[in-house]
């Protein structure tokens, strides 16, 4: 088999790597998918893709570090915004309306594989609790516990809407949209 990327450049190698495991372990399974389908979906060897990856778990921890950095940009863009009682609404809104297909399809690759998620939440990856940090510092201190959990769950719209979505014909920006509104009721 010819590796046909070798010609390109690690980075985007990586990247599409990330891309097309994330499409086959959402539609697949983490656990029905193996390196071999990786490798083969990607026309390329598998020790070509070994270079990059140790392992798929490997894979799926390389994807949400992706999904941490976007938590770290918006602690960051929370720390420049004034504080007021709309914080909270202005963060969970710029969190919903940051979210594109490839945050959409890691969402559904995790309501599709709960026990690598789970696994990886106990091992000390648990991207939910990741928006702790962003709920600390948009709510006071001496909040109640329902508005930390209505926080949160603001935080959660999208996932949320795409669960309800769930064997229906809705479409990606109807979800969205459902995820818009919620966060707005929420908060």
């Amino acid at each position: 088999m010819e590796d046909k990327m070798t010609r390109r450049p690690g980075r985007e190698t990586r990247s599409e790597i990330l891309q097309v495991s994330l499409e086959l372990f959402t539609e697949r399974g983490f656990e029905g998918t193996s390196v071999r389908d990786i490798a083969e979906a990607l026309g390329i060897r598998k020790s070509s893709l070994y270079y990059h990856f140790s392992s798929k778990e490997a894979i799926i921890r390389a994807l949400l570090e992706g999904r941490r950095d976007e938590i770290d940009a918006l602690l960051s863009w929370v720390e420049e915004q004034p504080a007021g009682p709309d914080l909270l609404r202005r963060t969970a809104l710029r969190w919903v309306e940051s979210t594109g297909i490839e945050r959409v399809q890691g969402m559904r690759f995790a309501h599709a594989n709960r026990a690598i998620m789970q696994k990886l939440a106990e091992d000390g990856t648990d991207r939910r609790a990741w928006f702790d940090a962003v709920v600390n510092r948009v709510l006071p201190g001496e909040a109640p516990m329902a508005s930390r959990l209505r926080a949160q769950m603001a935080f959660d719209t999208v996932s949320a809407a795409l669960f309800a979505a769930q064997g229906t014909a809705a479409t990606d920006d109807e979800v969205l949209t459902a995820a818009r509104e919620a966060t707005i009721l929420l908060t």
